[in-house]
């Protein structure tokens, strides 16, 4: 991997846990976040997530770059529907955790490697 090389993580998240790979590499891990499924009251407390997507972005972060990587956060708008104001603070915190740049996507299916590698032409 070169110095100059920006990666892009995809991130796939569930009710209770979060799916995360680098696109472009077969490595697929899977953290259990529990603050996930605490949805019910008042806005939920971000930093519990943010922690967990801190790790997993460190641990897919292997190698040296000089750039910071990009995250592609999905989330199924079935499985997990989220509110305008959830996605701009699950953007915030992945910000927050170690990444360059932010995207969400709220598509019924899950992103290929391929299109998404389309799209970044890497």
């Amino acid at each position: 991997m070169g110095i100059f090389r920006r990666r892009l993580i995809y991130v796939q998240v569930h009710q209770d846990h979060f799916l995360v790979r680098v696109v472009g590499e077969g490595r697929t891990i899977r953290r259990q976040c529990h603050a996930l499924g605490s949805r019910a009251g008042a806005p939920r407390d971000f930093s519990a997530i943010r922690r967990h997507l801190k790790a997993a972005f460190s641990e897919m972060k292997s190698g040296f770059s000089l750039l910071k990587p990009w995250a592609l956060l999905h989330f199924d708008p079935i499985a997990y529907p989220v509110t305008k104001q959830e996605l701009a603070a699950f953007q915030l915190a992945a910000v927050r955790s170690g990444v360059g740049f932010c995207w969400l996507s709220t598509w019924e299916a899950p992103h290929e490697d391929k299109d998404l590698l389309s799209i970044f032409k890497r």
